[in-house]
Formats: C-alpha cells, sequence, structure tokens
C-alpha cells in the first residue's frame, strides 16, 4: 500500500517528487521526518476546502482494513497481543480515533459506501486528490485518463507516534500435497523464485508486484516506470517505513478473524460517521474481540 497524490489543477506534481525523489540516497531526513499524520490531516483539511478531498475507503475491504491499520500501529494500537490478552482499551486507541475523527471529515461522505475500486476511481476521475493504495489507480489512469497519471507520485505512508506504517498483503507460492509431479512442481517454484525472474513479473507489473524478499527492492523498474518517470519508486517500503498487517500481533487464526471481520474499520465508522461514543465504541471491540479468542 502506498500514498499516490495528484496535486490540484495548477500546482506541480513535483513537490511530492522533491520530498520523496526517485532516489532513496536524495531524500531529505528532516523532510522525511516532517512528513507525519499530523501534517497529512492539514494537507487534506486543506484539500477538502479546495473542493478536491483525498478519499479514504472505510469500510469493510482489504484497501480499508490495510490503511487503517498502518495507522493504528503507528498510534501503538494493540488489539489482541501474541498472547491473547485483549488491549484494546488504550490511550493509544482513544488517540487514533479521536485523530480519525478529524481526518475522516475531510473525506467525501461516500468512502464509508466504496469497495476495493472506490478509492482507485476517486483519484482516476480527477476529482481527488490524493488516495492510500498499490499503483493500480496510476496504471488504470495511464491507459484511461493520462492527464491524471501524468501527475500522480506515490510516497511513503505518514509517521506516527510509533514510526510509520505501510499496510502489507503477502502472498506465496504453494505446493498442494496431492500434486502428481511434486519435484517438477518445486523446480519451478525454485526457478520462479529467483531474482531474474523475479525481476521479470514486477517489470511486467510495471512494479506493482512486489517481491517477497527485501533484498529485491533494488530493480531499476522502480526508477525508470512512468509517466512521471519514477512515479512508483517509493512504492516499495523504503526508509523507515515498516510493513505491518492488521490483526498482528496477535496469533495467526485469531488475526485473521480481526482482519476478515473488518474490526479496525467497523470501529472508526461507528466513532466518525454513526455518533458513537468513544468507550461505547471500545467496549464493542472488546467484545468482538473476545469472540476472536472464543472461536
Amino acid at each position: 500500500m502506498l500514498l499516490a497524490f495528484r496535486p490540484l489543477p495548477g500546482t506541480c506534481r513535483r513537490r511530492p517528487a522533491r520530498f520523496f525523489p526517485a532516489d532513496e540516497s536524495r531524500w531529505d531526513k528532516a523532510k522525511v521526518e516532517a512528513w507525519t499524520w499530523d501534517a497529512y490531516l492539514a494537507a487534506a483539511e486543506k484539500l477538502f476546502k479546495a473542493g478536491y478531498p483525498v478519499g479514504l475507503p472505510m469500510g469493510q475491504t482489504s484497501d480499508s482494513v490495510d490503511w487503517v491499520g498502518a495507522l493504528f500501529n503507528a498510534y501503538g494500537v494493540v488489539m489482541i497481543d501474541a498472547k491473547d490478552k485483549i488491549k484494546i482499551d488504550s490511550e493509544a486507541t482513544r488517540a487514533a480515533l479521536e485523530f480519525l475523527k478529524k481526518l475522516m471529515a475531510a473525506n467525501p461522505p461516500e468512502v464509508y459506501a466504496w469497495d476495493d475500486a472506490g478509492n482507485n476511481r476517486w483519484l482516476i476521475s480527477g476529482k481527488g486528490a490524493g488516495i492510500m493504495n498499490p499503483p493500480s489507480a496510476w496504471a488504470v489512469a495511464k491507459r484511461d485518463n493520462p492527464k491524471v497519471a501524468e501527475n500522480c507520485w506515490t510516497h511513503p505512508m505518514p509517521r506516527g507516534p510509533n514510526g510509520r506504517f505501510v499496510g502489507q498483503l503477502p502472498q506465496f507460492y504453494g505446493l498442494w500435497n496431492f500434486s502428481k509431479n511434486k519435484t517438477s512442481a518445486k523446480e519451478l517454484l525454485l526457478y520462479l523464485s529467483q531474482k531474474p525472474a523475479v525481476a521479470k513479473l514486477v517489470e511486467a507489473s510495471f512494479g506493482y508486484d512486489l517481491p517477497a524478499f527485501k533484498s529485491m527492492y533494488d530493480f531499476d523498474v522502480w526508477k525508470t516506470v512512468g509517466p512521471p518517470v519514477g512515479t512508483v519508486y517509493g512504492y516499495p517500503p523504503r526508509a523507515d517505513e515498516q510493513t505491518s498487517i492488521a490483526g498482528a500481533p496477535a496469533r495467526a487464526e485469531v488475526g485473521a478473524q480481526i482482519y476478515n471481520q473488518a474490526i479496525n474499520t467497523v470501529m472508526v465508522a461507528k466513532f466518525t460517521q454513526g455518533g458513537e461514543k468513544l468507550d461505547d465504541v471500545i467496549k464493542w471491540a472488546e467484545n468482538e474481540l473476545e469472540g476472536t479468542l472464543r472461536a
């Protein structure tokens, strides 16, 4: 997941490029440090007033769960720890939800009903100023609305009190245990996992498909693909950006339930759109989390 920014008409797309150029060695540490959730909120509010809001989905889909999970991690929110202890009732949770109440007010109201394509369409339409999403929106804009694509630039997520986090959806190759030709299948998977083969797959997807290992984040494709050239360089996690999966650090079977039930985004919707009291939202989440442990 990344933040794709499209400047307002008449502004310069090179502004985000100056902060995060397509060469990590040129990143200004002070500017990177200054890219915080508070700074993002200030920008989002200005864009909203100008009539070109950011579009952050708040439904029960993966795009929504991923970026909210990253923000929760940035604030130090833990739902259930690795020892099955429920920790959602915390100052970190309260701080994150209070922040999100301000941030969601700077979004179009329909974000609560968006599916995973809603934020993509928002950016491609030319009305949306920015989204948090892999560069699929940029890739479609390159085909359907080139002027928008030419003004997109991707870069790291904002930093919170607990660090800078970006949502991750890891995927792995697998082999069925009933396969009839396991030897050949294993050889194929080994070949596809080697760096030269991975490079071809990444190039074919214009940098969209991230390798499983950070040691492969040095491919030239992220520097050269465009327009504009280097637009997706900031897509792979770089510098101080850490990957996160909503539901962690709970054990896998519990974390999967937290993720699939979208507990984090439902909490936000209850508080920001439903007008429920903060303590009531946290109590609701505690009950839901108790259910994931029983399951």
